[in-house]
């Protein structure tokens, strides 16, 4: 046993003296990996490995406290500001054996309002020019200050002053950097004007890229209603500030904002207007459904690789996103922890130019080191080659990539694109179908069928000219014996009551004042026909669903298709109209019964009956161009039926038109109330189950 001790204690003092300068935390933690598409998040194999985590043991080999911004050269020298300790704390990059090294430290002897100009107050921001001087946001001494590359006090910067700057501008930065002309661009401490733009001596230029107020629907009709005088006094909204920015090699500042809801990053061209992702939402719906989070995801880094990725953190869950260039989202990885890999309220994002990405950990005062792994590296290299336009050396890499994740949706998508340049249309149109990209598939089907068209033109034509002509010449035989021999005898069959019934749900359609009137006053209406039309609709309800066209179901899979749930939602509406009808109808003195209602009801579904199904069949020869054909016909269907509820409700209940239209109205508002009923009970509920789960948890625990 003491010999077991012995070499215990032998094996601890190597390690400490191999890792003195670097923890390397070993035991591996799994994190989330996966990317965000467009019907939802999807497993990936992990994009991102955690090569190490940089943990300095002392304040003097430097350890962190409470750190807000990190920043790598181009020689991957990493600087860090190292808020509570009132300093900036220099790493030498990576060497041979994997371990990082403290190069240097800058901190004053003394305090800036004592006279020591190189003296810093809780610094929250960083960038390092082309040149290694070290530009600081000293954050707490309201100025911007300059360091050599060594480390020595070279210049601080007055605050910037102009006509355009209110009275009641305070200057507190909290992050700083350079474009590549020379402008210096300052994220300002809750100045929700914009970002600080300077020249390069320090004097004010102007604000760039300011947010827009974002109102909500009462302040919109507050705005509306009231002149100022009114709203004097009430809350006033302004635009949402700046928490980070980054300026990258091709001109754009990119930028995280303090908003939960779009726009919660930026990438703002010269102009000081955003592309490619102006308007687009970062939240991660998976959060919110897999773990139920309430809480608001908090972006507050932004980096940009050398393939012009971006890569943005989520502070509140530890998440790191990759997007590429165009927006498209690649990865997303990692979670907030403690664990190997996992990250304790990150402060600050930085990528090298191996494309490591390093995580600066305010919670724990440590930076995580990640590293590409070779599906990665894959994805990467195809996507640099295919944003190049050269296709044909993309498409093997992108083939790579499938090998590894047959369902990695960009991969899909960018070569079903290469084969559409190639007009090589069903080849393509797979690859969007596996990608459930109904956008890409209606392109490449539409030219599909234009060359179809184009092919078989003479012989659809011909057919098309036969029927008519066969339709025609029946009409006419059918005529002619009726007018020498009369109409035909009825005769009684299998099929006659299928015809009466198929007789009565014309009449609906063509006569529907007579056939509801005929339900109140002459009970013509049977429970029978509201049972076959309502098992019918429920049938076509789901069947409907199956028939709509890949293109027209937005690219989701019928596996996803949820039959009970088509069937509630299309037998639901008609009990609860019915219901709250016969109950506002009864307060009005209408004359229907509560038979009439049900049955009236039925019979207002008839255009659903009829036209559903067709006009679902009929999305499989359309592309998205038509879609506002399918829109105008699926919108004069429900027309239809509420015309024929209207006439119900009048008909049946023998109301004076305009007071047809009040009870109709009524209706309409009552039914909104039991949905709103209905959503309080079923939240209510599913938040008593959810405390009953959780409970029992704890219970089982204790136990």
């Amino acid at each position: 046993m003491k010999r077991k001790l012995l070499k215990l204690l032998i094996l601890t003092v190597l390690m400490s003296i191999v890792f003195s300068g670097t923890i390397l935390v070993n035991a591996k933690e799994p994190y989330a990996s996966y990317y965000l598409g467009d019907n939802g998040a999807y497993p990936i194999p992990a994009p991102y490995e955690v090569v190490t985590v940089i943990d300095f043991k002392t304040t003097e080999e430097g350890r962190f406290s409470n750190p807000e911004d990190i920043f790598i050269d181009e020689n991957d020298v990493i600087y860090v500001a190292d808020t509570a300790n009132d300093r900036i704390v220099i790493i030498n990059p990576m060497n041979e054996n994997g371990i990082y090294t403290l190069k240097n430290i800058i901190k004053g002897e003394s305090t800036y309002s004592a006279g020591d100009m190189s003296a810093l107050k809780t610094p929250k921001g960083i960038y390092v020019d082309s040149d290694g001087t070290i530009l600081v946001a000293d954050t707490g001494n309201n100025r911007l200050v300059e360091y050599t590359k060594y480390g020595y006090f070279k210049y601080s910067y007055a605050p910037p002053s102009s006509s355009i700057l209110s009275s009641e501008f305070n200057y507190m930065p909290l992050k700083v950097t350079k474009d590549t002309r020379g402008y210096i661009y300052v994220a300002n401490s809750s100045d929700s004007n914009g970002i600080l733009m300077l020249d390069s001596d320090g004097t004010f230029r102007q604000y760039f890229g300011a947010n827009k107020v974002t109102l909500t629907f009462w302040e919109s009709v507050a705005r509306l209603l009231w002149n100022r005088e009114d709203r004097m006094g009430t809350v006033v909204t302004l635009p949402y500030s700046f928490n980070n920015i980054y300026a990258s090699n091709d001109g754009y500042i990119y930028a995280t904002t303090t908003t939960t809801t779009p726009p919660q990053v930026r990438k703002i061209n010269a102009g000081g207007s955003d592309v490619v992702y102006a308007g687009y939402d970062f939240r991660d719906t998976y959060i919110s459904r897999s773990f139920g989070a309430t809480t608001a995801q908090n972006f507050c880094d932004v980096a940009v690789d050398r393939f012009n990725n971006m890569l943005i953190v989520d502070q509140q869950y530890g998440r790191i996103y990759e997007y590429d260039e165009n927006g498209t989202n690649l990865f997303a990885f990692s979670t907030n922890g403690n664990g190997y890999g996992q990250l304790s309220l990150p402060s600050g994002l930085e990528v090298d130019s191996q494309g490591r990405v390093y995580v600066l950990n305010k919670g724990s005062g440590t930076i995580t080191v990640f590293q590409t792994t070779e599906f990665a590296d894959q994805i990467h290299s195809a996507n640099n080659m295919y944003s190049k336009g050269k296709y044909q050396e993309a498409f093997p890499l992108w083939q790579k990539v499938l090998d590894r994740d047959s369902y990695y949706n960009l991969a899909l998508k960018n070569m079903g694109t290469i084969y559409m340049r190639e007009e090589e249309y069903k080849q393509a149109i797979e690859y969007f179908y596996q990608a459930e990209d109904a956008t890409l598939a209606s392109q490449a089907y539409k030219e599909i069928r234009a060359d179809f068209l184009r092919d078989n033109f003479p012989i659809i034509a011909s057919v098309l000219v036969g029927l008519v002509v066969l339709w025609i010449v029946w009409i006419s035989i059918k005529q002619a014996r009726r007018r020498k021999y009369g109409p035909p005898p009825e005769k009684q069959n299998f099929f006659t009551p299928v015809k009466q019934f198929w007789i009565r749900i014309k009449n609906v359609l063509r006569h529907p004042i007579d056939t509801f009137e005929g339900v109140r006053y002459d009970n013509k209406g049977s429970y029978v026909d509201m049972a076959i039309i309502m098992v019918l609709w429920l049938i076509v309800s789901v069947g409907s669903a199956y028939c709509v066209g890949f293109i027209y179901r937005g690219g989701e899979p019928r596996e996803f298709i949820m039959p009970v749930q088509i069937l509630l939602t299309s037998l639901l509406p008609w009990l609860v109209v019915c219901i709250v009808n016969y109950g506002v109808t009864t307060i009005m003195y209408g004359e229907g019964r509560l038979r009439d209602v049900f049955i009236g009801g039925a019979y207002c579904h008839v255009p659903l009956l009829l036209f559903t199904l067709p006009l679902s069949l009929l999305t499989n020869v359309l592309t998205l161009d038509e879609s506002s054909l399918y829109n105008l016909i699926h919108t004069l269907i429900y027309v239809w039926v509420g015309l024929l509820a209207y006439l119900c409700i009048k008909c049946i209940h023998g109301f004076h038109p305009v007071k047809a239209v009040i009870v109709t109205f009524i209706t309409v508002v009552g039914v909104g109330f039991v949905v709103l009923l209905f959503m309080i009970v079923y939240g209510l509920g599913s938040q008593l189950i959810n405390f009953i789960t959780q409970l029992g948890k704890e219970l089982s625990y204790v136990v």
